[in-house]
């Protein structure tokens, strides 16, 4: 068994079954000796070093996640609970690049962050927050929305320390939602205060510019080096009508797919992404994606078997991509499709691919 092999067995075995909620180690928290992806399996929330295949439980009953390293690499949390540390009033905790600071959204529209040395409520109950995003130099971008009179968008900005936080721009008629950064300038989702219309597709806004219509997840907008990457297109349907754009050009290149997912390491010379064929699926479970790299060179990296789909890739700081492979079962009662909620009618697993010296990507199978 070569090495890649060795891997995926024990990868495997070590994810078998698991839930789909998994991150890599930041690439700049990683390094040689040091490999690691955080994953909900069931309600508990393990880490995975992917070169000694050790596991260890972090948080049990951990909740669906979302799921993130603090920058340093030597924090990871679910939902509003830091392992080893606190449970804070948010659903999900925003880690700076750098460093152990991260930053929430409380429950009554406030803004938390934290630190191990303290807990600060930088904004209070009643504030109106809708997002936060942090910049590379460690300032916190945050959503807000007022409903007056006046009646106000805006995005503040918190430049750290015991600065208050400033109004950076207001934002007109939509609810701003910071998602990352470009630059100086915030990248934000401007959102139409419902839910259904939203579903079809927002405007996504780099400063004032507005940059393509998008579908409102996280792993649609990402960094690539110094360009912005993410998965344009409206209709509520991943599989319609859905490309990669690059530093504002089309990359994906093929209208027969339908792709999201976009993901590349810290320079932005390597971009892969998950697609399928373009089309209104009738159900739920009929994606059937593949994982594809789309630079330095084009070419499908996966080939799933019929039944499953393979999602969410992350480009790994050793320039492997980790990736799910995962399905869905489904029955049909009347007119309607029901899914069972148990691991032995969903099943999912965390597969990889290694790269080669020659920087040839070849299949962990």
């Amino acid at each position: 068994m070569n090495g890649c092999k060795a891997r995926q067995a024990a990868w495997f075995a070590a994810v078998a079954a698991m839930g789909v909620i998994a991150t890599a180690l930041p690439a700049a928290a990683a390094n040689g000796s040091s490999l690691r992806v955080a994953f909900i399996r069931g309600s508990n929330l393990w880490v995975l070093d992917l070169h000694t295949h050790r596991r260890q439980l972090l948080i049990t009953h951990a909740g669906i996640g979302p799921v993130h390293w603090s920058g340093d690499g030597r924090l990871v949390s679910s939902g509003g609970r830091i392992a080893g540390g606190p449970t804070l009033p948010t659903t999900e905790l925003i880690w700076a690049r750098t460093g152990e600071i991260a930053a929430g959204v409380t429950h009554d529209g406030g803004v938390v962050v934290w630190t191990p040395k303290e807990t600060t409520h930088l904004e209070p109950r009643g504030w109106g927050s809708t997002s936060v995003a942090w910049s590379d130099t460690g300032r916190l971008a945050i959503g807000r929305t007022i409903y007056g009179p006046p009646h106000n968008q805006e995005i503040w900005i918190w430049n750290g320390g015991n600065s208050p936080p400033a109004l950076a721009m207001k934002t007109g008629v939509h609810e701003p939602y910071p998602v990352t950064w470009q630059g100086n300038d915030v990248v934000w989702w401007d959102w139409p205060n419902s839910g259904s219309i939203a579903a079809d597709g927002v405007q996504l806004y780099i400063g004032r510019k507005a940059v393509g219509l998008v579908l409102m997840y996280r792993d649609y907008v990402t960094r690539c080096g110094s360009k912005l990457t993410f998965a344009a297109g409206g209709d509520r349907y991943a599989t319609r009508g859905k490309r990669i754009v690059l530093g504002g050009q089309d990359l994906s290149r093929d209208r027969s797919r339908s792709w999201v997912s976009p993901s590349c390491d810290a320079t932005g010379t390597r971009v892969v992404a998950a697609a399928g064929r373009n089309w209104e699926e009738d159900r739920f479970g009929h994606e059937h994606r593949a994982i594809w790299e789309l630079l330095p060179v084009r070419r499908q990296l996966t080939h799933p078997p019929g039944g499953w789909t393979d999602e969410s890739p992350q480009v790994l700081a050793d320039g492997s991509t980790l990736f799910i492979r995962t399905r869905e079962t489904s029955r049909k009662v009347g007119g309607s499709y029901y899914s069972p909620n148990t691991q032995s009618s969903n099943a999912s697993s965390i597969e990889g691919w290694c790269r080669s010296r020659t920087s040839a990507t070849q299949p962990m199978s």
